[in-house]
């Protein structure tokens, strides 16, 4: 088969629990739908260096050069918040049994002078690998880990590659130390 390098315009991303993986349900320029399949060891790579590189290579972390951790998990805990609160429902990309799906086998991310993260996601077949576009703008790029970090407790994975900022188990805990028990 030819190599195919598409680029997604919107994806749907699910944890699907009979695969036992992440399905994103992309739509190309088009508007055709392909689905990429990620595996749990692969998911966590991907979130393990997204979450390193947001955390050192946001504007927050560059914000913060001190490196003072709790102003920087104050930061980046905020810059979630902000992208939480802006986060709008948008119609599924839907999937058929007729939607083209590809296992994916690796990842290449790199950032764009403008924050953007993009990914190019590959199949891994020889000779020529199918290669799938992504691209997200840095409050898409937080707004997508929320969606990620949901479907992963539903998937039940484990979470210690989440940092707080993301789980806001620090505004919890913080939330519980501010009310005394009596």
């Amino acid at each position: 088969m030819p190599e195919l390098n598409l680029e997604l315009h919107r994806v749907t991303s699910e944890y699907i629990q009979i695969e036992d993986r992440f399905r994103l349900t992309g739509e190309d320029q088009d508007g055709s739908a392909l689905c990429l399949w990620l595996t749990q060891r692969l998911a966590l790579r991907v979130v393990s260096h997204l979450v390193t590189d947001i955390a050192t290579r946001s504007p927050e972390a560059i914000q913060n050069p001190s490196q003072d951790d709790d102003a920087n998990k104050l930061l980046q805990g905020n810059a979630q918040q902000a992208a939480k609160a802006d986060l709008s429902p948008q119609e599924a990309v839907a999937s058929t049994s007729a939607t083209r799906a590809m296992l994916i086998q690796e990842v290449d991310m790199n950032r764009a002078p403008d924050g953007a993260v993009g990914f190019v996601f590959k199949d891994g077949s020889k000779p020529a690998a199918q290669k799938i576009a992504l691209a997200f703008q840095p409050q898409q790029l937080r707004q997508w880990l929320i969606i990620l970090y949901s479907q992963w407790l539903l998937a039940e994975w484990p979470v210690t590659v989440w940092p707080e900022w993301i789980t806001g188990q620090q505004a919890a805990q913080a939330s519980e130390n501010n009310n005394p028990v009596h």
